[in-house]
């Protein structure tokens, strides 16, 4: 099966941003903690025996794409944090299984986690397992990023692998040849005082950059001592349940995980990667239960071919059901009893079953994505093979009531992935099933919720994120099937075919011969339908059909009305180009590529000082209480640079390598050819001002990197600046309209936020169930409840900032998404912005202001901009009212 071309999705590029920015803040303040703090306002958790070490979490729910976001961070951490064109990384893994998957991905050129290392150092990439590195040369690790796969139990001493990390190896020998000063004191030595040539050590002197995948399992004194030993520069945890700080116990040897990002469920659901709702539905009976999903996974499957026929996109709809265990007291519906009933009483064949169990590996082989393959039905008991993924695995059924979310974890996350990520015309395609059997409904729909929850889902987004079927008559007194009723042909003798029907359908279908009636007893499968028709003559089929149609789904389609009862629509601000219109941007008032060298290269000299021993270089300092200081980053710089070093710069090699490694966000509307001369003529300025040689300035290279993203990014914002001011003004030439040929829609599936709001304000007029990234504590909440409590607002939506489904309008230098977004009871649409007392004033503000209020004016009466603060709620009362 060829892979899609991939692309990073809004919330990956954003998580990846909070990592960059971390550890440029880990540089600038040379601590961890104070540029943790500062990014997060919560206090750092240091892990024992390794002090200073920068050591964040991203959490990540599962569907969102962890592998790939931790191959692209290794170029993040690269270029942002460790200064080097040559990282070598150990990326650590749960298990066998997972190491093996990862590599597999790692190593395949046309993979996309392999891209990602190649976006950044091309075809310098060498990903090895250990038993590789105990063989690989210090070439390996000079030319380029070196990735090793593995799981931490590799790396502990009492382990046989683990013994092999630590011994002397002779074919590492060519690793300590040469070390130039201060870099033997770093490793691990003999007893003659001379380095070991181990593989530890290598990984020392390389301070290698840590992945951590799933990493609940790895905080541990035991993992944190072993990791120690490797001396990493950093440590990246990417996980779906971080270690929560009530769960931070150090006495126990457990600490809790510095969370620096996380994602939420509907992060993951606008940019189409996972299926939600999940929609579920219950029956005490598992016979029922399973009869329910079949004939669902049956209408799932002529829903995939109407996909197909209207797109071109293939799916083939698979159930996992839950057996339960076997039991040597009582009859169970194990594993073997399920494909019996299937067989039997609902007359499937057996090849389209497998059983994938601890004892039977019937998915061995099996390739699920061929269109020839026959599998429907996947039978496990817990937990299918480990890192087992099928995004065509819509239905989880459940034929053991679960009263554990544990039982449930797994399989649920296995019916979550939403096919090739992306959205599907038809919606039930974009939602998961489950069926349970449970006498109890509320208990069925805590145990999925705390299921998602052990996916990585926030509790208050997992409320809303099951959908149970409405209405279940008799359901909670134990259990009543619907039943479905057709009549049929009058000149049909029913009572020849009673029988057969009866027997055929396992008593599910019943025919009354007095009244002609035939009834269906909880949902009906094509199998079923097969069955009917071969029993009963052609002219029965189309009652036969519309039997079938009415015992399945029906339901299942009316229990979830997602579409908001409200329809708010935002015109957006427009601009013409020619005979079109198009939305304002920033290329509407810039001229792209712009000419960087015609820009003061002095005001390098604003960010850029050369190192200071005294102060950068330092290894160890003292603070005012006497305590030991370790300046982390300063010494872990100091040894890369002497372990791999770069020698012998030219300029035009300096001025070059320093143009490849500016970051996207600098360097996006500048050509090559500028940005080298700018640097160039930058590098003159500093090395006059300073006397820096060029073997000096070429130990500075990323700090000077630093320099140039800063003063471009000065410059940069000085031109944006006044070009938008200018396009703003009526002389410009620009002409702006708003109106309802271009608008943004905000629907609930889309809806996209970082965290739910989770304080007690009853929110009963925004548009959708969950509050998007509203603090409960903050100004910006007093506003929202003044919104909520407005009679002149019928419907309001918190605007989510950086969202790809939000509304905004263009600044000078970004987009600008204003807080909330109302409908008023007369038709209009109220914009506002709110800005706490200092942010008021400044230039900022001045934009968003200019901007919102021309889009106000050109929407001719039928939108408002309002921009305010101080707790001035008064104005949203007065703009209303048009005072």
């Amino acid at each position: 099966m060829s892979l899609p071309v991939f692309s990073l999705k809004n919330y990956q590029i954003q998580t990846l941003a909070s990592l960059r920015r971390f550890l440029e803040k880990t540089v600038e303040f040379n601590d961890a903690d104070t540029a943790f703090y500062a990014m997060t306002k919560r206090p750092f958790v240091q892990p024992p025996n390794l002090p200073g070490l920068p050591y964040v979490c991203l959490r990540i729910p599962t569907g969102g794409g962890k592998t790939i976001m931790a191959a692209h961070s290794v170029g993040v951490a690269a270029d942002s944090f460790l200064r080097t064109d040559t990282p070598t990384v150990l990326w650590l893994v749960p298990s066998q299984t997972i190491r093996e998957q990862t590599l597999a991905t790692l190593q395949d050129r046309a993979h996309p986690n392999r891209r990602a290392l190649a976006d950044r150092f091309g075809e310098n990439v060498r990903v090895m397992t250990v038993a590789d590195a105990l063989y690989a040369k210090r070439a390996d690790y000079d030319g380029g990023v070196v990735v090793i796969v593995a799981t931490i139990q590799a790396f502990r001493v009492e382990e046989t692998e683990g013994r092999k990390v630590y011994d002397a190896n002779g074919e590492l020998m060519d690793h300590f040849s040469g070390l130039a000063d201060g870099l033997s004191e770093a490793l691990e030595t003999g007893p003659l005082g001379d380095p070991v040539p181990s593989f530890a050590n290598v990984l020392r002197l390389r301070r290698p950059m840590v992945i951590v995948d799933e990493a609940h399992n790895a905080r541990t004194n035991l993992s944190f001592d072993t990791l120690a030993r490797l001396k990493p520069s950093l440590i990246v945890e990417f996980t779906a349940t971080p270690v929560t700080p009530e769960e931070h116990k150090p006495e126990r040897g457990i600490y809790a995980s510095n969370l620096l990002h996380q994602v939420s469920a509907a992060e993951l659901r606008a940019a189409d990667m996972i299926k939600l709702p999940v929609i579920l539905r219950g029956r005490a009976d598992p016979r029922e239960t399973i009869g329910d999903a079949i004939a669902w996974l049956d209408e799932l499957s002529e829903t995939a071919a109407a996909e197909e026929r209207a797109t071109g996109e293939f799916v083939r709809p698979v159930m996992l059901l839950q057996s339960e265990a076997k039991s040597k007291d009582k009859p169970t519906l194990h594993a073997e009893e399920v494909m019996k009933l299937l067989i039997e009483d609902f007359r499937v064949p057996e090849v389209h079953i497998v059983i994938a169990t601890g004892d039977v590996r019937g998915l061995d082989g099996v390739d699920l994505f061929d269109r020839d393959c026959k599998v429907r039905f996947i039978i496990t008991q817990q937990a299918l093979k480990e890192g087992w993924d099928c995004f065509f695995a819509y239905v989880l059924c459940s034929v053991a009531e679960q009263k554990s979310p544990r039982a449930v974890e797994q399989l649920l996350g296995r019916v979550l992935r939403l096919p090739r990520a992306s959205r599907k015309r038809h919606e039930d395609l974009n939602r998961a099933y489950a069926f349970a059997t449970t006498t109890s409904f509320q208990q069925a729909a805590n145990t999925l919720r705390d299921g998602l929850v052990n996916n990585g889902f926030e509790k208050v987004e997992a409320q809303s994120l099951v959908r149970a079927v409405a209405a279940l008559p008799g359901f909670e007194e134990g259990g009543t099937a619907f039943v479905y009723e057709e009549m049929l042909p009058a000149d049909l003798d029913v009572a020849t075919f009673k029988t057969n029907i009866e027997v055929a359908t396992s008593g599910r279908v019943q025919i009354d011969p007095q009244t002609g009636i035939i009834r269906a007893r909880g949902a009906l499968t094509d199998y079923d339908r097969t069955a009917m028709r071969l029993a009963m003559p052609e002219r029965a089929a189309a009652t036969i059909d519309a039997l079938v149609h009415r015992s399945r789904g029906a339901r299942l389609r009316v229990l979830d009305p997602t579409a908001a009862p409200i329809r708010l629509a935002v015109p957006q601000l427009t601009v013409r180009c020619g005979k079109d219109w198009q939305l304002f941007d920033r290329a509407h008032f810039l001229d792209i590529p712009w000419k960087l060298e015609e820009n003061d290269p002095t005001s390098i000299l604003d960010f850029f000082m050369p190192p200071r021993r005294a102060i950068d270089e330092a290894h160890i300092d003292i603070d005012e209480g006497r305590e030991i200081k370790v300046t982390f980053v300063a010494d872990l710089h100091e040894q890369l640079s002497l372990a791999l070093g770069i020698r012998g710069w030219t300029k035009n090699a300096l001025v070059n390598w320093l143009d490849r490694r500016l970051p996207y966000s600098a360097r996006r509307d500048i050509t090559r050819l500028s940005s080298t001369l700018f640097i160039a003529q930058a590098l003159d300025v500093i090395a006059a001002r300073y006397g820096m040689s060029l073997e000096a300035l070429g130990r500075s290279n990323f700090r000077l990197v630093e320099a140039f993203v800063k003063v471009i990014a000065k410059h940069r914002d000085s031109r944006e600046t006044l070009a938008f001011e200018r396009a703003l003004f009526p002389q410009s030439g620009l002409e702006f309209q708003v109106g309802s040929d271009m608008e943004l829609v905000f629907d609930e599936s889309r809806y996209a936020y970082n965290q739910p709001y989770k304080g007690r304000a009853d929110f009963k007029k925004h548009l959708f169930r969950i509050v998007g990234d509203l603090d409960a504590s903050g100004e910006e909440h007093e506003c929202a409840v003044a919104i909520e409590r407005n009679p002149q607002v019928k419907a309001w939506v918190r605007n989510t900032s950086r969202q790809p489904h939000s509304f905004w309008l263009q600044t000078a230098t970004d987009k600008f998404y204003p807080d909330f977004v109302a409908l008023l009871n007369d038709g209009r649409i109220l914009v506002i912005e709110y800005k706490g007392t200092p942010y008021i004033t400044n230039d900022d503000s001045k934009e968003k202001k200019l901007v919102g209020e021309l889009w106000a004016e050109r929407s001719g009466g039928k939108s408002l901009f309002l921009l305010f603060g101080a707790k001035e709620y008064a104005q949203i009362d007065r703009i209303i009212a048009g005072a």
